[in-house]
């Protein structure tokens, strides 16, 4: 399986955020939308998914989870955004 669009770990540490999307059947639109972002007082990068096909703010259900602000966390997210697209 293709991996997630991601950027490289110094698009976080200067404080940006990244949002991306993956779809898995275009005609039954089931897909995965994600958000990445850095929360640097915790050191952590915080990332979401949802199903629904509406902005971060406006979607209701979302997962969370949360990792280091390194490269072990980047590629943690990594892994979990694919384990969140397989799980669809």
């Amino acid at each position: 399986m293709e991996e997630m669009d991601l950027q490289k770990l110094t698009f976080f540490t200067e404080g940006n955020t990244f949002t991306g999307s993956k779809t898995k059947d275009w005609e039954k639109g089931v897909m995965l939308r994600y958000l990445v972002r850095p929360n640097k007082e915790a050191g952590e990068l915080e990332a979401f998914t949802w199903k629904e096909d509406l902005c971060f703010d406006r979607a209701a259900e979302k997962n969370e989870a949360h990792f280091p602000l390194n490269e072990e966390g980047l590629s943690q997210v990594q892994q979990w955004l694919q384990g969140e697209y397989a799980a669809l």
